[in-house]
């Protein structure tokens, strides 16, 4: 049971870079980027290529990183440069991404489990592999809570909140609206590469259909963190969404532990984003009125 558990934890933080992405260009830039379905099979995809052909795991992730990155720029630019929509331009570019991450794995699938990955001098808690990870990934989301945390509260930070809130005042205040999305969408695509990079190295594998339903993981996530700490600050909303990760992550859990089949998984999933977006939209005395009850 702790292993099921201990298991869903690391989980929930290896996907904690796909609901900080989520939450970057959806919440903060307010841009429904679709991208973050092929960007997470493409950080997932190329580093495991690098690390099956003898890279070291750091650069791996650090390439997938730039990759995605990358991606989230095609994304901006067809959509600032060529004016397509954003949901049709992110669609463009997940398509594209197919073709170039199958290209880059050479097969739909590679395998990392018979490779040494090791995860450095780390504390031996007598939790087995599941407590390494668990104290890894805690780090690797910690740090990139913080680097969040400091980019949102800078000026480019603000800009980018401006350029989400309230584009046309923000343009008419000199922030420039392509510059802007384009490091914002590049941004959170390259942590939603990232976290396709971990979770691959995590189960063991990385797969070409991987991205499948990325940003219904994220979104969830996201829904999820804020509608149990209704965050009220940037640092509390970036920690509510990695909460919100873990938990979907737990709720999923307990749904294999009752007895669900794995083909049902995404109507569970769905099912549990639905509840998340209701309970969303509840006024919850105490909380949501900042501790004042009716």
């Amino acid at each position: 049971m702790l292993s099921l558990w201990l298991g869903a934890f690391d989980q929930g933080l290896a996907y904690a870079g796909l609901a900080l992405g989520v939450y970057l260009t959806l919440r903060v830039l307010n841009f429904a980027d679709i991208t973050v379905d092929g960007s997470f099979a493409l950080g997932g995809g190329s580093a495991a290529m690098l690390i099956s052909n003898g890279v070291a795991p750091s650069l791996a992730l650090l390439a997938a990183v730039i990759l995605g990155g990358l991606a989230g720029c095609v994304t901006a630019l067809i959509h600032t440069r060529l004016g397509v929509n954003d949901l049709f331009a992110g669609i463009l570019t997940t398509t594209g991404l197919y073709s170039i991450t199958l290209r880059l794995m050479g097969r739909s699938n590679i395998p990392l489990t018979d490779l040494n990955l090791g995860l450095g001098p780390l504390p031996d808690f007598g939790t087995g592999s599941d407590g390494d990870w668990g104290f890894a990934l805690t780090l690797v989301v910690a740090g990139l809570i913080g680097l969040l945390a400091l980019l949102l509260s800078t000026d480019l930070g603000l800009a980018l909140r401006a350029l989400g809130n309230n584009p046309t005042m923000a343009r008419a205040n000199g922030i420039s609206g392509r510059t802007g999305l384009t490091l914002g969408i590049a941004a959170g695509n390259a942590l939603v590469a990232l976290a396709g990079a971990l979770v691959g190295l995590y189960q063991g594998f990385a797969d070409v259909t991987m991205g499948i339903g990325s940003l219904i993981l994220g979104l969830g996530a996201v829904i999820v963190g804020e509608s149990v700490l209704r965050p009220r600050t940037i640092p509390m909303a970036l920690l509510a969404v990695v909460l919100g990760s873990i938990l979907f992550r737990l709720m999923i859990a307990v749904a294999l532990q009752l007895g669900l089949e794995p083909v049902d998984l995404k109507l569970v999933t769905a099912l549990l984003l639905l509840a998340a977006l209701a309970l969303g939209r509840l006024r919850l005395p105490g909380v949501s009125d900042g501790g004042k009850s009716p």
